[in-house]
């Protein structure tokens, strides 16, 4: 097994899902032979609408209870206190998912090149198998590699190992970061060149969502123009939008599962965390949600001891979301435009999001120029976006900022646990087993 990016226990845990794949015996890849088996594979939901879930954990979104403490998994606990052994031995799913989802998405390429001009529908399926990729690696790099430097220098940083074949037997390598970040855009951009734009159902990529992908991974490096134009190009793409005027937000299920809100459907990892009623919502946080502000009700309960958990999702059920939604697409384009000049443009996008999360009674547009602009935006990101894995890249980013630096405290035993800014401690270490099984380097931590 040395030199190969095995991930056994991953192709063994998608064994289930895959009854109409047949094995070429001599061969280390299992292809479909149909463009329906294609189709079939990457409709897959449990192995390509799922995310890592552990950045939830060790962000300043919430805060746990010593008996919430107590009370986590292993390598719950790792990602929670900043442990130097996260998975502490544990399966580490938040490795692992990312991992199945670029060998499935590698699978489905290396059979459309196979059957070649089969249907027209390939170039859509060749599209979606992109984006799964892209998606996956967009999340490994935010947990597995040094956050991009804004500064530069990112050749020299460490990224992710990146995989163009579903051949598990070939030797396993981590690309730099520079290198990384580029696969993914280049797949992202081949994918906008063949998704469709707009399909249902909301767990099937869509040039919406391509472009959405690319707001994102552009935010991370600071190409900020990229990264509006891109959010623009999203929501140009996907009209529908959710108003919070017009739904019941005091109800126990506030949102419905793929509403307007979602332009592509992502659920993070089933674990206790985001489930305990000992884990609340940052209390500094929710003083930020001023009145009138539907979010407040419809996100969150408040519990006896007065404090608040997190319980409206966009998942429509107790799930946690973590995929794309309009509201994220605003906000990367009225950051993208602010931090470009463009501040007008930048009001624009905010006001029209906040116009549809705050009641008209209490609604006052927002005028904020300069530094007082950015810092509105931000927190808009953190009032809109809790819950759903994005605020561990932020700090990542931001923190490079020296204005908008946060240090995270955490109480384990009356003793403090602090996460200094740009700490190694922001990069999780690859798991173990994998480091045996494939000899690649280890993370700093």
């Amino acid at each position: 097994m040395k030199n190969r990016i095995i991930l056994s226990f991953i192709l063994l845990w998608g064994v289930g899902c895959t009854d109409y794949l047949d094995p070429k015996p001599n061969d280390s890849m299992v292809v479909p032979s149909s463009v329906e088996d294609i189709r079939s594979l990457l409709d897959n939901i449990n192995v390509f609408n799922k995310q890592p879930v552990l950045t939830i954990h060790s962000g300043d979104e919430f805060f746990a209870t010593e008996a919430g403490v107590a009370s986590l998994s292993d390598s719950e606990m790792g990602a929670y206190l900043w442990l130097d052994d996260t998975f502490q031995g544990e399966p580490s799913y938040d490795w692992a998912v990312p991992y199945q989802q670029v060998f499935y998405a590698n699978v489905a390429l290396a059979a459309l090149d196979n059957l070649g001009e089969a249907s027209p529908y390939s170039e859509s399926l060749r599209g979606e198998a992109l984006f799964h990729r892209a998606h996956a690696y967009y999340h490994l790099l935010q947990q597995f590699a040094p956050a991009y430097r804004k500064k530069g220098g990112n050749e020299q940083l460490p990224g992710i190992v990146l995989k163009d074949s579903p051949d598990v037997n070939e030797p396993a390598t981590r690309s730099n970061l520079l290198k990384c970040y580029r696969q993914v855009i280049e797949d992202l951009n081949e994918a906008v060149l063949l998704l469709p734009d707009y399909q249902l159902p909301k767990t099937r990529p869509s040039k919406a969502s391509a472009f959405g992908m690319l707001g994102r991974v552009y935010l991370q490096i600071f190409e900020f123009a990229l990264a509006a134009e891109s959010a623009q190009k999203a929501l140009d793409y996907y009209p529908e939008r959710q108003d919070f005027n017009t739904i019941d937000v005091n109800s126990t299920r506030p949102f419905v599962q793929f509403g307007e809100e979602t332009v592509f459907y992502s659920e993070a990892v089933t674990v206790s965390y985001l489930y305990s009623s000992q884990v609340f919502v940052d209390t500094v946080l929710i003083k930020e949600y001023a009145e009138g502000d539907l979010r407040l009700p419809a996100y969150y309960d408040e519990a006896d001891s007065g404090m608040f958990l997190h319980r409206g999702r966009l998942t429509g059920n107790v799930l946690v979301f973590g995929g794309l939604s309009t509201g994220e697409m605003e906000l990367i384009a009225a950051e993208g435009y602010a931090r470009t000049g463009e501040e007008e443009k930048a009001r624009e996008f905010l006001n029209q999001l906040v116009r549809r999360r705050i009641k008209p009674e209490n609604l006052t547009e927002i005028e904020a120029t300069g530094e007082a602009l950015m810092k509105t935006i931000l927190l808009e990101r953190k009032k809109e976006l809790i819950g759903r894995g994005l605020r561990w890249p932020d700090l990542r980013r931001l923190n490079q900022e020296s204005n908008y630096e946060v240090t995270i405290n955490r109480i384990k035993d009356g003793q403090v646990i602090t996460l200094e800014p740009n700490s190694s401690k922001y990069v999780f270490p690859i798991p173990q087993e994998e480091i045996v099984a494939s000899g690649i380097q280890q993370n700093e931590r």
